[in-house]
């Protein structure tokens, strides 16, 4: 890895010494057409050519597949990006995996702010309402310096809508175990002056499950939760734009308890809120190039409530989180001459946790600051061949324990054979900082202060081709080192240390083609795990993962989709020992119908009613059938 690294360098610092190819007077008309999208949201600026594409493998679900799978929730689509597994535990929580790592080593950005719990360093996707989603682009791998830190297992980047017109949607549901949903959204538009909002509210009884061959109810599974959100855009000419936003959630929901393999638990969530405002713009500066600012503000607010039985009326215990993160950022690009594109990046952020563990507890308070600065310079030798060498220096300031920090190397090459083809080598270094809970938690719950932040060191060679088949593909390697674990040490109390380390490898692969009225789509990963100081596979990763979805439609008729996911077996290191979570397949379906601006559509998820889970001891949804109708209106630009 070593040698790779020594030579992609040695490559790159070869360029300053070489002459930039001149551009063919036949490409500079051509090359003039492309105009980079100033969207204040999106944490990078790409054209849709080739040469513009990342150096990491990279997926995106743009609203009309979106819109076609009918989801609630962004867990129901990530599945269907190579690479990304999703499966639901404890806390009744989404767990994403990007190439086998977890959400605690993955950076969420909704609206490019990152978007996190503090304590636990992690989220939950089913809190992303996908009625307000534009596009989701999940990239994996050696991702850019410009996301920030902590993005060693990858980055969901999730855009909202910002329509360009005067529009009104409203979307209306009703399913199964009284399941209902009421969806607007909207956008107002003047000369230099933008507003979109939306607004939603889901209730539900619970969901079915299926045990043995017989269907019931899944105990304490129902929920309460609504969703606003607006956005006002300000164009003050030029190509600027100034963006505000602010989104609010607020979920009440029960935790069904774990039918097996743990100890019953009967908990609640009395109260789930998030909060997110931001401030900031995009700006072009440079002859070219760009400068991108933002504030923002996370708070997370959480009670959750523990009984005695599933009678739910003894409380035992509630248990509060009162956290939020102010943070802030500045992105810039600088053209140098014609050969170097400068990329430059800071961001800051201040992490505070106050949680309390039940009512006659103390409050414990927790305090981190996170310092990143990056640079990355794309220098393009010739019209086929790009360099990119960049580093980020990343900064934790705990409150206990040293303070530490880590120098964060990526180089890259991309040959761009011709305009439908791109073949990358990417070589990376990222880390990931452990969370307050396993620093600062109480030592029976194994926090340890000292702890270093883990180190993945990321290999990567993928292409993708774009004529008439869309194919793209990837394969790569991860070694992770000072992995932290649970371990008892000489005291016999469990606490967590950074000893272990890890190896995943595998390829993706991806087709996308439409056959008049028919759109295919089919993804494939093959993923090998395996823990270096145990050798035996990482917890609930499956080894082969295959979805695919097929899609007719005709405007005049109707449309009709079909998707669905397989995952192959995985393992489970339990108190019991290791369990095998067996082999599964879900099948689901969409048929809708449309009336002008007017529709009607019937979704059937687990259409085939399969008993499955994606963890041992939390059964997934049973059959549920969901009837809809939208309706739309659209003015002049």
């Amino acid at each position: 890895m070593k040698k790779l690294f020594t030579l992609v360098l040695c490559l790159y610092l070869l360029g300053f010494f070489l002459p930039a190819e001149e551009e063919k007077p036949e490409k500079r008309g051509k090359e003039k057409e492309v105009v980079l999208p100033m969207i204040t949201e999106s944490v990078t600026v790409e054209a849709k050519v080739p040469r513009e594409l990342p150096y990491a493998a990279t997926s995106e679900l743009k609203a009309e597949k979106i819109e076609m799978l009918k989801p609630k929730e962004l867990s129901e689509v990530l599945s269907y990006t190579p690479g990304t597994y999703v499966s639901s535990g404890a806390k009744s929580e989404w767990d994403v995996k990007l190439r086998g790592l977890g959400k605690n080593r993955i950076t969420l950005l909704y609206d490019g702010i990152p978007v996190y719990e503090p304590y636990y360093n992690s989220f939950d996707v089913k809190a992303i309402a996908t009625d307000q989603v534009d596009s989701v682009k999940v990239v994996k791998g050696a991702s850019s310096i410009l996301y920030g830190p902590n993005t060693m297992g990858g980055i969901v980047d999730v855009l909202s809508k910002r329509p360009a017109t005067d529009q009104f949607t409203l979307r209306l549901d009703y399913g199964t175990r009284n399941t209902y949903g009421i969806y607007a959204n909207g956008a107002l538009r003047s000369k230099n002056v933008l507003f979109t909002g939306s607004a939603f509210r889901e209730a539900t009884d619970g969901f079915n499950w299926v045990d043995k061959g017989k269907t019931e109810l899944r105990l304490n599974s129902d929920y309460e939760r609504i969703n606003l959100g607006g956005k006002l855009y300000y164009y003050p000419g030029s190509g600027a734009e100034i963006m505000a936003e602010v989104n609010y959630y607020q979920s009440e929901h029960g935790i069904p308890t774990a039918t097996d393999f743990y100890k019953k638990q009967y908990w609640r969530f009395r109260d789930w809120q998030r909060l997110i405002a931001n401030l900031g713009g995009s700006f072009p500066m440079f002859g070219g190039g760009y400068v991108k600012a933002r504030m923002y503000y996370v708070k997370h607010y959480n009670v959750l409530d523990a009984y005695k039985n599933d009678q739910f009326s003894t409380l035992t215990w509630e248990s509060t989180y009162d956290n939020y993160a102010l943070g802030a950022f500045v992105l810039g690009m600088v053209p140098l001459g014609g050969k170097h594109q400068l990329h430059a990046s800071a961001s800051y952020r201040d992490d505070d946790v106050s949680t309390q563990s039940s009512l006659t507890a103390p409050w414990e308070d927790y305090k981190h600051r996170v310092l990143s600065l990056g640079i990355e310079d794309r220098f393009r030798v010739s019209e086929k061949v790009e360099l990119m060498a960049g580093a980020s220096l990343d900064h934790l300031n705990k409150q206990d324990g040293e303070n530490q920090t880590t120098l964060n190397p990526i180089l890259g090459v991309k040959f761009n054979p011709s305009d439908f083809v791109d073949l990358h080598l990417t070589l990376a270094q990222k880390s990931h900082f452990p969370s307050m809970k396993q620093l600062y938690s109480t030592p029976e719950n194994g926090g340890n202060p000292d702890l270093r932040d883990e180190i993945g060191t990321n290999f990567e060679l993928g292409f993708t081709y774009d004529r008439g088949w869309f194919v793209s593909g990837a394969a790569f390697y991860q070694n992770i080192r000072d992995m932290i674990e649970s371990r008892i040490n000489i005291d016999f109390i469990k606490q967590n240390i950074n000893i272990a380390k890890a190896r995943i490898t595998g390829f993706e692969l991806e087709a996308r083609k439409a056959f008049g009225f028919f759109s295919f789509s089919a993804a494939y990963t093959y993923l090998k795990t395996e823990n270096e100081e145990t050798n035996e596979r990482l917890d609930l990763i499956p080894a082969s993962q295959f979805n695919a979805s097929l899609r007719f439609y005709r405007a005049d008729l109707f449309s009709f989709t079909l998707w669905g996911i397989y995952a192959s077996s995985a393992i489970y290191h339990s108190n019991a020992g290791v369990v095998t979570v067996d082999s599964y397949a879900v099948v689901n379906a969409a048929l809708e119908r449309s009336f002008g601006k007017f529709s009607l559509y019937l979704k059937a998820d687990n259409l085939l009613d399969n008993e499955y889970w994606s963890e041992p001891g939390w059964p997934m949804k049973g059959r549920a059938l969901i009837v809809g109708a939208r309706f739309f209106l659209s003015g002049k630009k």
